[in-house]
């Protein structure tokens, strides 16, 4: 292993790591946490995520998944993608849940945006790659 190749290995576990710690204070904090598919809610599962993991793409209409959303949970965090759909996603939900009394815990899309950001990353889902690349060396 070269150094170029050590030093991407360290950078992709300390990423882990702070993705790690966010995550499980994340879990401490919300009742659940929404994602857009199915690949983002195994990647937070993988990552640790006990809570439940509402798939807002999981055959619901808008109406419907902010009524399922508002009647189970009190606190919620919203980790679509950081994209320009997941983005707006998040606005949508962000402004209809909150109207109808759900906390939005944004403090870990934000805390989780940035890490993966710093990483070329712009998806939940690539938290499974991120583990399974420094893993592999």
């Amino acid at each position: 292993m070269n150094r170029a190749q050590v030093a991407m290995r360290m950078d992709d576990y300390e990423t882990y790591i702070e993705l790690t710690k966010v995550i499980e204070e994340m879990d401490v904090f919300v009742d659940a946490v929404v994602v857009e598919g199915i690949h983002d809610k195994e990647a937070l599962q993988e990552m640790g995520v006990t809570k439940e993991i509402a798939m807002y793409s999981s055959g619901y209409s808008y109406a419907r998944f902010v009524d399922y959303v508002m009647s189970r949970y009190k606190r919620i965090a919203i980790l679509t993608d950081y994209d320009r759909a997941g983005k707006s996603i998040n606005k949508k939900l962000t402004v209809r849940l909150e109207h109808e009394g759900v906390k939005i815990e944004d403090r870990y899309r934000d805390r989780i945006g940035r890490i993966l950001g710093l990483r070329g990353f712009r998806d939940i889902e690539s938290m499974s790659g991120l583990k399974k690349r420094f893993l592999l060396f």
